[in-house]
């Protein structure tokens, strides 16, 4: 047992990483990798016009054509395709749409894990609370649905970045009341 916490002290970040790595590909696995699961959200058409858009060298495309019936829709105007290249270039290199989905999907886990770690530290956080927030965050029931059954990316991304914003703006509204900061 003594080894066990001898060897997590020294390399209680890559653990930590590698933690959530698995726990990013055991959720995504036990639900994408069923042999009948449909990928039924609203963003594959979106992925799959950009990947077509970046096989014929337009790697920001206006319009999309997969809207109304081909005709067309900026959807990139109102909707940037910033974080879908990652599944569009790996749909481009031979994946299938649902691969590309899945290893995306395992991204987006691994860095709301990572990213609400980082937040807890910022917000004065010790490891193992840090570890619990992320943990509580990113296991959290509406998440992980928004993710697999609304399949809502843009959503599931924005949920991402979500507990570093409100540690960023406690942080701002601290400094902006003069918590914590004395002025000479």
């Amino acid at each position: 047992m003594q080894r066990l916490k001898y060897f997590y002290k020294r390399h209680a970040l890559t653990v930590t990483l590698l933690f959530f790595g698995l726990l990013s590909i055991a959720m995504v696995a036990i639900v994408y990798l069923q042999p009948n699961k449909i990928l039924s959200g609203s963003d594959y058409h979106r992925i799959e016009n950009l990947a077509l858009s970046i096989k014929q060298g337009e790697w920001f495309p206006r319009i999309s054509y997969f809207f109304i019936g081909g005709m067309g829709y900026a959807a990139g105007l109102f909707y940037p395709d910033a974080f879908l290249y990652l599944p569009a270039i790996l749909r481009v290199v031979g994946l299938s749409i649902k691969e590309s989905f899945i290893v995306f999907a395992i991204a987006i886990n691994f860095s709301t894990f990572l990213i609400t770690y980082i937040s807890g530290k910022l917000a004065d956080f010790n490891k193992k609370q840090a570890l619990i927030f992320s943990l509580m965050y990113g296991l959290s029931i509406y998440r992980f649905s928004d993710l697999v059954n609304r399949q809502a990316i843009g959503e599931v991304i924005a949920l991402t970045f979500f507990p570093l914003m409100i540690v960023m703006l406690t942080r701002l509204k601290k400094v902006s009341t003069g918590i914590g900061i004395c002025y000479q």
